[in-house]
């Protein structure tokens, strides 16, 4: 006879958070689609995908001010002549890719850390102050 009482619980696989984070910056910059990534990198479903997206969107998210800033930069560069907005144009992609390459490497450093001296270091969101 079984014992109706037992509950059953799926076991939940935990995934690195460097996974997450290719997974997810692989998601949103349009390398593939949730499937595809589900499907390269041996994940359950797509759904798995999803979720990593959300907790990178979550873990990382970009400030408000950060985005008003940027409104302001491209208000003023409207009165630039074709010349120099390519130029501007170049500067800031050699920005940006510096700026995501230093992300990158902070990330790293955060996540070696929170490994090595097993403590959160970022702030979850929604905690009390």
């Amino acid at each position: 006879m079984k014992n109706s009482n037992v509950k059953r619980v799926k076991s939940q696989k935990r995934y690195s958070e460097d996974l997450k984070r290719k997974i997810a910056k692989d998601y949103l910059s349009g390398v593939a689609s949730y499937a595809v990534l589900a499907e390269e990198n041996g994940l359950r479903n797509r759904d798995v995908v999803k979720e990593f997206v959300k907790w990178y969107r979550r873990k990382l998210a970009i400030e408000p001010s950060v985005e008003t800033e940027m409104s302001k930069v491209m208000k003023e560069d409207s009165e630039l002549n074709s010349e120099e907005k390519d130029l501007e144009i170049a500067k800031l992609k050699e920005l940006l890719k510096l700026a995501k390459l230093k992300t990158e490497m902070l990330e790293t450093m955060i996540d070696v850390a929170e490994k090595d001296l097993k403590i959160d270091i970022r702030k979850k969101s929604g905690t009390n102050q």
